[in-house]
């Protein structure tokens, strides 16, 4: 689990939990509950886009066509996932929508700089 997709998403777990922690912190619970939701909602997005390249690097050997197939497919899946997961948060669970959308930003900003602070190490 050392791998550079799997710090990634470590990174984006632990700027989540801080970021619920402060907003607990300057809020309360319930503003630190749809914070932490938001920023897991990013988590499962980084975790099925790691799966995926698992997947896609595991075949190798398809061409581009298949391959690129394969790029639309896991875009819309993890777009419906987002868009499960975020209305069942602000729908079903009645969280509150700024500290959700804020939350879920961040973390998706933990995902994109961590990525390129990745990439310039290597």
């Amino acid at each position: 689990m050392h791998s550079a997709p799997y710090r990634v998403v470590s990174a984006q777990a632990m700027i989540a939990i801080l970021a619920a922690l402060l907003t607990y912190a300057a809020f309360g619970a319930t503003a630190a509950k749809a914070v932490w939701y938001g920023g897991a909602v990013a988590l499962a997005n980084g975790w099925f886009l790691v799966w995926r390249m698992r997947q896609n690097a595991w075949q190798a050997s398809r061409d581009a066509h298949q391959h690129l197939r394969s790029f639309y497919r896991s875009s819309l899946e993890r777009f419906f996932l987002i868009s499960l997961l975020l209305a069942g948060g602000l729908g079903l669970l009645k969280l509150l929508p700024l500290a959700v959308l804020s939350g879920f930003v961040l973390g998706q900003l933990t995902l994109i700089v961590a990525a390129f602070m990745r990439g310039i190490e290597n």
